[in-house]
């Protein structure tokens, strides 16, 4: 029976992760910027010296960061290997700085694009190091809960981001928002390198430092058997990682049927999360409201506000993403996913037919409760996104991927969703231009419930299988969370 673990250790590992995750929670203002921005950029009194942003500018706007993303995660993957996870990490700063420069003092469309491609190379570093980096300092009985701390700052950082748009003029939102990675980059100077990264550059002393802070030993007589075994198994994993003669990764080994099978449902995973359309509806959050509210030329009033619904619909999203933490290894991998795309086409199929059939005739407008409508249905949706198709697909990646190539196929799956992150939100402004907030509201419903019967016929259920699974075992296994990604 393990020990169990101290106030101190829980404290040391909670901190460092903390800490890890300030970039992120900057990272969701960057995310849930564009929202309550495009209502000034979209204006005559923009400072733009184009003038107002025209369709297209804004779909380039929203789409650009997800260029970013294809860059960062195989970039800062690498760089993850070559100069060790906690200085990848304070490297994540710089672009994500570069970013609030462009926003400050950045005067045409153009010039802002840049930034948020810049942005989106941090998004890509955050979402590739941040899990590695909290999965090598994390005790295993609270590998799970800490790990889980990503998403949740994410949307936290969201959410205040709609709420500080609402408050302050957009030449201040940067000036507030710089204090994030500011205290990050102090912050992360104290922390100790992971020890399996300063193993695996063969500094054995530092290593046994740094694995005596994040497990709370003080002193060479506070060591105990427990962590003495700890450290010299984590010493036989890195000596395996040298010696092993199948060590080195080859093609074969993305030609096993474990491997294919793996990939494939990663991918189709991957790109079901983004062309769901949850994304779009977070970034563009403020113009769908506003499609959805009564016409101006009916004299009439939407009785919630866009920017107050863009803050309900991030919020709802929040307090989903905190609800799947505690479903997905009570309920299965599996249900959850039908579950959730099921429940997303159904908000999506209610808001379309409101649009179609309650805002199409101006004699026969909404009013009263029935205004609600809207919000109510993208609730709805949002929170069963979150609880599903937003969280579950980066977990099961990591165990339906033979452990072999779950490094480098978790990169593939990740560079995926950046690619087709850009394509919806490029497409999803044009969208609602050209076919209305109707067909597109369908259009994505359609997809979810296709989503959901590919997830019936191919996917098995992975909850309660282990990681360290065979990388030739016929049914593609693993439980965990997305420790690898």
């Amino acid at each position: 029976m393990q020990p169990q673990l101290s106030l101190l250790s829980i404290g040391n590992q909670f901190l460092g992760t903390f800490v890890a995750n300030l970039i992120a929670l900057a990272h969701g203002f960057t995310l849930g910027w564009v929202s309550p921005s495009l209502e000034y950029l979209r204006s005559n009194d923009t400072h733009l010296a184009g003038g107002p942003m025209t369709v297209e500018e804004i779909s380039w706007l929203g789409s650009s960061l997800c260029i970013g993303g294809m860059i960062g995660v195989p970039l800062y993957g690498s760089l993850a290997d070559r100069i060790g996870k906690r200085r990848a990490l304070q490297c994540i700063a710089v672009p994500h700085v570069a970013f609030w420069m462009f926003v400050i003092f950045g005067t045409d469309v153009v010039q802002l694009c840049v930034g948020r491609v810049l942005a989106g190379v941090a998004g890509g570093g955050i979402i590739r190091i941040v899990p590695l980096f909290v999965a090598d300092i994390a005790d295993p009985r609270i590998r799970g809960m800490l790990g889980s701390l990503l998403p949740v700052c994410f949307n936290l950082g969201t959410v205040l981001a709609f709420i500080l748009g609402t408050l302050v003029p957009f030449g201040t939102f940067p000036l507030v928002v710089l204090a994030l990675p500011a205290l990050f980059m102090v912050a992360i100077i104290f922390l100790p390198e992971t020890p399996a990264c300063l193993l695996r550059i063969y500094r054995n002393e530092q290593a046994e430092r740094s694995l005596m802070f994040y497990r709370g030993v003080r002193g060479h007589f506070g060591k105990s058997d427990a962590f003495r075994y700890e450290l010299q198994q984590l010493k036989d994993v890195i000596e395996r990682e040298r010696t092993a003669p199948d060590a080195a990764l080859s093609w074969n080994d993305f030609a096993t049927k474990p491997a294919r099978r793996g990939l494939a449902m990663g991918l189709l995973l991957m790109l079901l999360t983004q062309t769901s359309g949850t994304l779009a509806l977070i970034t563009y959050a403020s113009s769908i409201f506003e499609l959805a509210g009564p016409p101006s030329a009916t004299g009439q009033y939407a009785i919630l506000p866009a920017s107050l619904s863009s803050i309900v619909l991030a919020t709802v999203q929040l307090l989903g993403t905190i609800l799947s933490l505690a479903l997905v290894d009570r309920i299965g991998r599996k249900i959850l996913l039908i579950v959730s795309c099921l429940g997303v086409a159904l908000g999506y199929l209610t808001l379309a037919g409101y649009v179609q059939f309650f805002l199409s005739s101006p004699d026969d407008m909404p009013t009263g409760v029935s205004q609600f409508l809207p919000i109510c249905s993208l609730s709805v949706s949002i929170l069963l996104a979150s609880i599903g198709l937003l969280t579950v697909p980066f977990v099961v990646m990591a165990e339906v991927l033979p452990s072999k190539i779950r490094n480098i196929g978790s990169t593939i799956c990740m560079t995926i969703v950046a690619l087709s992150a850009f394509i919806v939100l490029k497409l999803f402004p044009v969208l609602l231009d050209t076919v209305g907030l109707a067909g597109t509201m369908g259009g994505l419903a359609l997809v979810c419930v296709a989503g959901a019967i590919l997830i019936i016929m191919f996917l098995p259920e992975t909850r309660g299988k282990s990681l360290l699974s065979s990388t030739e075992s016929e049914e593609p296994s693993a439980n965990g969370r997305v420790d690898g990604v």
